[in-house]
């Protein structure tokens, strides 16, 4: 009884703190990609956010997208904490558009929950798309789950976020774990789904289905 209401409590604080998150994909020609990366550079390493971050991250294993930026921070306490003048935004939009094509998959979502670490050292991730037949019961056990393994997965950081909007095939949430490259989580994940508490989590956390799953890599991140 007790571990079911701190559950309850820890989801409600964290829907009342939680981050929004935007995530806007993208498709860059090879030949273009260092040059996006350096335009995103210039004009996000100066700029302090009020809340959050901006990131912009490699994806693997996604049809017609090769990148992505990711938006967070506080809905009430958002954007740059520096002012820029509307000429300096249109200048970046403009340079950007010259690099890459919007693409498909795009989402806005809330985060439920995410375990900080060593985003350094751990910089690749997966990502996984869900369709949750019941939040709450997902969530609960997702939570129990995550605090269970944290001795095992060290300074990995993992999350679960419910989506706003989104053409997602029927997606609800996401999860995503991070680790130091393709390998390291190919090995941490193995030994996660082989212990109990991974065993646990299957049986108690309800009907879902993995819509897609894929691979991300931070390559510049400012806060």
């Amino acid at each position: 009884m007790k571990i079911k209401l701190f559950l309850l409590l820890f989801i409600f604080t964290s829907t009342l703190s939680a981050q929004s998150i935007r995530v806007y994909n993208l498709n860059i020609a090879p030949e273009n990609q260092a040059s996006y990366a350096n335009l995103f550079q210039e004009y996000h390493e100066n700029g302090k956010r009020k809340s959050g971050s901006v990131t912009l991250q490699r994806v693997r294993f996604q049809n017609h997208v090769t990148h992505r930026v990711i938006l967070t921070g506080n809905p009430n306490n958002w954007g740059s904490s520096i002012e820029r003048s509307e000429s300096d935004w249109k200048a970046y939009i403009r340079g950007s558009r010259a690099f890459r094509e919007s693409t498909e998959g795009s989402y806005t979502a809330r985060s439920a929950y995410w375990k900080n670490g060593n985003r350094d050292k751990y910089h690749f991730g997966q990502q996984w798309l869900i369709r949750v037949e019941d939040p709450s019961k997902y969530a609960a056990a997702w939570v129990k789950f995550a605090k269970a393994i944290e001795p095992m997965i060290g300074d990995r950081m993992m999350g679960l976020g419910a989506i706003n909007m989104g053409d997602l095939n029927g997606a609800t949430h996401y999860t995503v774990f991070y680790g130091e490259s393709m390998n390291d989580l190919e090995i941490t994940l193995n030994k996660i789904r082989n212990s109990k508490a991974y065993e646990e989590f299957a049986k108690t956390r309800g009907e879902n289905e993995i819509i897609k799953s894929f691979a991300v890599e931070d390559i510049l991140s400012f806060n």
